[in-house]
C-alpha cells in the first residue's frame, strides 16, 4: 500500500481545491459556448466531483493523522 497523498498541508488542500474549481469553471464556459456536448459536460462534471471527493477524503485522512500524532505527543 502506498503512502502517497495529494495533499501534505492545509495550504496544499486549498490550492488543489482552487485548481479543481478553475477546471469546473472552464467546463462551464465550454458548455455555455457550445464547445461541449451534453455527454462531454456530464463526463467533465463526474471527473470534477470525483476529484473533490478524493481530495476531501485525503484531507480528512491527513487531519486524522495530525490529531493522532498530536495526541500521542501529549501522552508522553
Amino acid at each position: 500500500m502506498s503512502n502517497f497523498s495529494m495533499t501534505a498541508a492545509p495550504v496544499d488542500l486549498v490550492s488543489d481545491m482552487q485548481a479543481i474549481e478553475d477546471h469546473w469553471h472552464e467546463g462551464q464556459f465550454l458548455m455555455a459556448t457550445g464547445q461541449f456536448t451534453e455527454a462531454e459536460w456530464s463526463e467533465h462534471e463526474a471527473i470534477t466531483m470525483s476529484a473533490l471527493i478524493v481530495l476531501g477524503l485525503d484531507g480528512m485522512k491527513q487531519l486524522g493523522r495530525r490529531c493522532l500524532l498530536e495526541g500521542a505527543i501529549e501522552l508522553v
